[in-house]
């Protein structure tokens, strides 16, 4: 969702209401992508932004998800073409759990 918005100010509002309502203990699940050149009304979200966006925090990130004008033709054919290139680095998302640091 984040991707969608395009105001950083706007952005960094939405950032701080999540952790504002977040559980003790809770972990914010991120699934957006980081590259999208085809979509004019979006901005894809680096890694190193969604650090700024939620300091003071731990993140477990992962890329995934197939990029998906390939994996349409692709995975349609083979599934198992389309898993093996998912080895390749033509993933467009990150997968991040994100969780506030302990304060002490």
């Amino acid at each position: 969702m984040f991707s969608s918005v395009l105001d950083k100010k706007m952005q960094h509002a939405i950032a701080q209401e999540m952790l504002r309502v977040l559980k003790p203990n809770g972990m914010i699940i991120w699934y957006d992508f980081w590259l999208n050149p085809t979509n004019k009304a979006t901005r894809g979200i680096r890694l190193k932004e969604i650090k700024r966006l939620f300091p003071n925090c731990t993140y477990d990130a992962t890329l995934v998800t197939l990029a998906p004008p390939i994996a349409r033709v692709v995975a349609k054919r083979s599934f198992l073409l389309a898993t093996l290139l998912e080895l390749l680095p033509l993933r467009t998302h990150w997968l991040v759990g994100i969780k506030p640091k302990a304060i002490p």
